[in-house]
């Protein structure tokens, strides 16, 4: 009675509570399959990095160098923040040196005077001038956006953004500039990546002093633009706290809509509940022993001169079988078969009554499937009324506890 009782309130605890918090439990695995994320904290999830690389800058004349001739250190710096595992945004510098032709000797346009060391452009000088550009970018994880939030090696970010360029050598010159590029990183450990950018940069079209149209262009007064690509190489150092808590974001926790379990929760539910099964079916077993311990006894009658059951009898002893096998192994029935003295010879009863005992037996071992340990046979063969002075009554078997 009492596990009975546990289980009905232990299970209307469970209900209640799912209730109350929501109409759809999710487990770990479903959480994951739904790519939801704690969004965090503004603090969360920022870097600084340093790099270093090449420039390789495209004004009017370059395209006329050598490729390794157009070649110029470069230097970057950053501090970034990922506002979700897909959504960043950086605030950058990179600068260094920008190496170019003019076919202006002077020191405008950043010439050096020096000519270009190639017979065919006798008329080339070298450009050498400084520079930075400070720009903020805004940053698209590609693979978390294909493939979900998790721990990876690599990662890819596509990103664009606006700056501001610097010439610091004369002529200066300060203008607008457009990126756009791609942001590799290869996870070291957990707060360090190596990472590998290669931007393009576009500048208006006299950022290096030298304006007019490149060869072949349209002179009919539009202007082509230059602009530098960028590829550097360095480390960067992720703040905590760092990553991503995968399952929910924070409107959808907020509004309550969903409840999310803990495996962990959920699992010690289970295990509470497969508690309470077993204490109630602990407890209808030992009932059910109680039963047999205090049966007086139950009686299938045959008729004269029969040991075949009849129906009626069959579906009793379904019930008894039923019960039986609840029990432990220390509640033994005892079949003892009966036969009516008045009837028939000493050993005609004596046959009857075995075989009675037998039909019982077989009945509850092959029919309902008994252990036959839980059985035990006995018969005694002709015998005066037992009951009531009635020797239909006689023609039985007994079942009682051995």
């Amino acid at each position: 009675m009492f596990a009975s009782m546990a289980l009905f309130f232990g299970a209307m605890g469970m209900a209640a509570a799912q209730e109350n918090a929501s109409t759809e439990v999710m487990t770990s695995e479903e959480i994951r399959n739904s790519r939801r994320y704690e969004v965090g904290t503004f603090n969360d999830n920022w870097s600084i990095g340093i790099g270093g690389g090449v420039n390789m800058f495209m004004g009017e004349h370059d395209r006329q160098m050598k490729f390794n001739h157009r070649l110029s250190p470069a230097a970057d710096f950053y501090v970034a923040k990922w506002f979700t595992p897909v959504v960043g945004f950086r605030f950058g510098y990179t600068g260094a040196q920008f190496l170019g032709a003019t076919n202006i000797d002077t020191e405008f346009p950043h010439s050096t005077g020096t000519p270009y060391n190639d017979d065919t452009y006798k008329t080339l000088y070298w450009q050498k001038w400084g520079f930075f550009n400070i720009h903020t970018d805004f940053m698209l994880n590609l693979v978390n956006l294909i493939g979900g939030y998790k721990e990876r090696v690599f990662n890819t970010s596509l990103y664009f953004g606006v700056g501001l360029i610097r010439a610091y050598q004369t002529p200066v010159a300060t203008k607008l500039s457009g990126n756009v590029g791609l942001f590799n990183t290869f996870r070291l450990c957990d707060a360090i990546d190596l990472n590998i950018d290669i931007r393009g940069t576009l500048v208006p079209e006299d950022f290096d002093g030298e304006g007019g149209v490149r060869p072949g262009a349209n002179y009919g007064g539009v202007y082509s633009s230059d602009g530098f690509l960028t590829a550097s190489i360095g480390l960067a150092y992720k703040f905590k706290p760092r990553g991503w808590v995968q399952g929910m974001d924070r409107h959808f926790y907020k509004t309550e809509t969903k409840k999310v379990v803990d495996d962990a929760a959920l699992s010690a539910l289970k295990a509470d509940n497969a508690a309470l099964q077993q204490a109630l079916a602990k407890a209808q077993a030992e009932a059910v022993v109680e039963h047999f311990h205090h049966m007086p006894g139950y009686l299938v009658t045959f008729n004269i001169n029969s040991s075949k059951l009849q129906n009626k009898d069959r579906v009793n002893l379904g019930k008894i079988a039923e019960a039986l096998k609840k029990t432990d192994d220390s509640v033994v029935l005892l079949l003892t078969g009966y036969a009516d003295e008045g009837t028939g010879t000493v050993k005609i009863n004596d046959r009857l009554s075995r075989e009675r005992a037998q039909a019982v037996y077989d009945c509850l071992v092959n029919e309902f499937g008994v252990n036959p340990e839980k059985l035990a046979t006995d018969f005694k063969g002709g015998v005066e009324n037992m009951f009531y002075d009635d020797a239909i009554l006689s023609r039985s078997v007994v079942i009682s506890l051995k």
